[in-house]
């Protein structure tokens, strides 16, 4: 689990700093995963790039041979990125702003080219224009990328966000699962004592199911294109178990687009 800031807490730019951090960077996984565009850019490279915020949250993100993983910083990394603020990552994330660069100087050409490159590809497939979104085999990625992104947010507002927090403080301890039948993709959300955890896989059965149909129903929940409710009425989405932690849930996803 990614630790919570205290000093962020209730800081808008500190929520800011932690969605942009573990939801958004975080899409680098799947990312590379997915793309092979993405996967070329960093075949064959090692390097892991820890982002360091004065008074905010840090990451790992390695890279090996294709695939990212992000971690919590343990050891050495190649190349450190620091921010003074919180509001200079996300001022980063706008290409507003560069980060300053303590440890790596002779890796800067990757992040310059490879890593800029990487960056740029996850920004395509999260901020589609219409004539994307009817490629099939693209819609299916930005899908997938925005579950993620949500399922991160989600947590990361119910941990930083101080109505995010007492939203999350009503959820029962358990676990809710999100997923999509069409795809197989399933994202799980951990609460535990007022606190959400993000997660790829379960450590127990879940209490609380919201289940999609299909890519397109997920699409249009997450984008904002379609009535949840009239979702519901004709089965094209379906909730089971605990029912109040996914409206406890859906209360903070409804604060999501504040923060992305």
């Amino acid at each position: 689990m990614m630790p919570v800031i205290e000093s962020v807490k209730a800081s808008v730019h500190g929520t800011k700093a932690a969605v942009n951090l573990y939801a958004i960077l975080r899409n680098l996984e799947e990312l590379c995963r997915l793309d092979p565009a993405s996967i070329a850019l960093i075949q064959g490279k090692r390097n892991t790039i820890r982002f360091k915020i004065r008074g905010g949250p840090a990451a790992d993100l390695v890279i090996a041979d294709g695939n990212v993983s992000m971690q919590e910083p343990a050891g050495a990394s190649s190349i450190l990125l620091y921010f003074r603020s919180p509001e200079h990552l996300n001022k980063m994330i706008e290409g507003k702003a560069n980060p300053i660069p303590l440890r790596g100087l002779s890796r800067l050409g990757f992040l310059t080219t490879d890593f800029t490159k990487l960056t740029q590809r996850l920004e395509y497939y999260l901020r589609p224009d219409e004539g994307l979104l009817k490629d099939a085999d693209y819609f299916a990625i930005h899908t997938r990328l925005l579950l993620n992104t949500a399922a991160y947010a989600v947590a990361c507002i119910g941990n930083y966000d101080e109505t995010g927090r007492r939203i999350a403080a009503r959820i029962p301890d358990g676990i809710i699962s999100i997923s999509i039948e069409e795809s197989g993709q399933q994202v799980f959300l951990h609460a535990l004592k007022g606190r959400l955890q993000a997660m790829k896989s379960a450590p127990a059965a879940p209490s609380a199911y919201m289940v999609f149909d299909t890519v397109q129903s997920a699409n249009d929940v997450l984008s904002e294109n379609a009535d949840v409710h009239e979702l519901i009425v004709t089965e094209r989405l379906k909730l089971k178990g605990m029912l109040p932690m996914i409206q406890h849930m859906n209360d903070i996803l409804a604060r999501v687009p504040q923060f992305v």
